[in-house]
């Protein structure tokens, strides 16, 4: 009988430690879920916080602002919801609902795409050019999720391709530049000539720029095969003066 009841005992205990273990591992699975949601919302907020720190130097729409705006106060709303009382969320919900309330008082028209200047820092211009494809993978995902219209989803995918292709064209156009000022006439043809291409392929309505950047690339192109005609004359020249040196030269007593 007592035989019995040990076995029961320790069949109790056992079950129990099962329980407690799955309830353990449930309790973990919660808040490994918590965390990653809430990794997740702060990732969203720190990307969008970066492109409207690089939009400091980019002619970005107030509709645009807008967007990014929203989409960080969306983020925060959604980490509020797990973590109710993060000081941090609450203080920046305060600051972002005060940021839209003025953006949608400002209804004035976008800056054109003449006010925007391709940074001469290297670094500066590689990071734009990474916040522009950033910017039109989350307008696609905006736009895939139905908070953004189609015709501001093309117009704002049209502006930032129009971004990128000015800055590749400037860094292009500058590069060639300094090749030409080191001599390095082969290697200025070839950037040039990759410019040129590029400009033609494109289909974009920035049609002043593209104009304006291909008239300065024929120009340098112009400027590089008269260099090297000056420089295939003088070497003929010099080759000829050689040859007459050698002809007239006093001959060699042997």
């Amino acid at each position: 009988m007592s035989l019995t009841l040990v076995l029961l005992l320790l069949g109790a205990l056992l079950l129990l430690v099962i329980c407690v273990n799955l309830i353990q591992q449930h309790k973990e699975q919660l808040e490994l879920a918590r965390q990653q949601q809430l990794a997740k919302h702060r990732a969203t907020i720190d990307e969008t916080e970066q492109l409207l720190t690089a939009g400091t130097l980019l002619p970005m729409s107030n509709e645009l602002l807008l967007l990014l705006n929203q989409r960080i106060l969306d983020a925060i709303d959604a980490a509020l919801t797990i973590e109710r009382n993060h000081s941090d969320y609450l203080r920046r919900k305060t600051d972002i609902e005060a940021q839209l309330i003025s953006l949608n008082k400002n209804e004035g028209a976008a800056k054109g795409l003449d006010t925007f200047t391709v940074p001469t820092n290297d670094k500066q211009t590689l990071s734009l050019v990474q916040a522009l494809k950033r910017l039109k993978d989350v307008l696609r995902h905006e736009h895939n999720k139905s908070r953004i219209t189609h015709d501001l989803f093309v117009s704002e995918s049209e502006r930032a391709d129009h971004l990128l292709a000015r800055i590749n064209a400037t860094v292009l156009l500058d590069r060639a530049r300094v090749a030409i000022q080191n001599s390095q006439l082969g290697s200025a043809k070839q950037l040039l000539s990759k410019l040129i291409s590029n400009l033609n392929a494109q289909s974009s309505e920035d049609i002043l720029f593209r104009d304006a950047t291909m008239n300065k690339a024929n120009a340098m192109l112009a400027d590089i095969d008269q260099r090297q005609q000056a420089s295939l004359h003088s070497g003929s020249s010099d080759k000829g003066s050689n040859e007459l040196d050698e002809l007239f030269q006093p001959k060699k007593k042997w």
